[in-house]
C-alpha cells in the first residue's frame, strides 16, 4: 500500500504533521496553571502593599498627633511644663488621639532646669485590630506585662523626642 498525501490509514484517521500550528490541550493547561499561580502571587503582593499603605498612613497620623502635642508644650509656659505635663497635672502626661483609637504619653526629663527633654510616645489600635506600641490597654500607664523591652517606660514606633530651652 502506497502512502500518498497527508491522510493515510485504513479508517481515515488523520495525523498531524510536525509543522502544524496550534497548541495541544496539555500545553494550554500548563500555560493556564502557570498563569493562575502567577496571578495568585500578584494578588498576595497587592493585598500586602495595601495593608502596608494603611499602616504607613496610620504612622503618619500618629506622628502628626505627637508633633501637635510637642507644639502645644512649646507654647506652654516653660516653668510650668514639668508640673502641668506630669502625672496628675493639667493637662497631664497622657492625651487621647483625635484621628486614631489610641493614647499618647509624655515623658519629661527636667534634670537640667534650663533645658527640658520632652519625649512624646503614641500608641494606637490599627485598622486590622493590632496594637501598635507597648500600651496594650491604651490607658497611658505602664502596667504589668506591657514593658516588652524592660526599660521602665512605654515605647512605640511613633515617638518624638525634643529639647526645649527657656526663652
Amino acid at each position: 500500500m502506497k502512502k500518498t498525501g497527508k491522510y493515510f490509514g485504513s479508517r481515515g484517521f488523520q495525523r498531524r504533521s510536525v509543522n502544524s500550528q496550534g497548541m495541544t490541550l496539555v500545553e494550554i493547561l500548563v500555560t493556564v496553571g502557570i498563569l493562575v499561580i502567577t496571578m495568585a502571587g500578584v494578588l498576595q503582593v497587592f493585598i500586602f502593599c495595601s495593608k502596608l499603605s494603611d499602616a504607613s498612613h496610620e504612622v503618619t497620623l500618629a506622628m502628626a498627633e505627637a508633633q501637635g502635642k510637642l507644639d502645644e508644650i512649646r507654647d506652654h509656659s516653660f516653668s510650668q511644663v514639668p508640673t502641668d505635663y506630669a502625672l496628675g497635672g493639667t493637662p497631664g502626661n497622657t492625651f487621647n488621639l483625635s484621628q486614631l483609637t489610641g493614647k499618647g504619653v509624655i515623658y519629661i526629663n527636667a534634670a537640667n532646669p534650663n533645658l527640658l527633654e520632652i519625649d512624646v510616645v503614641v500608641h494606637w489600635r490599627s485598622g486590622d485590630n493590632r496594637m501598635i506600641g507597648e500600651d496594650s490597654d491604651l490607658d497611658g500607664i505602664l502596667d504589668s506585662g506591657e514593658d516588652i523591652n524592660g526599660n521602665g517606660r512605654l515605647d512605640s514606633i511613633a515617638r518624638l523626642v525634643t529639647l526645649v530651652a527657656e526663652r
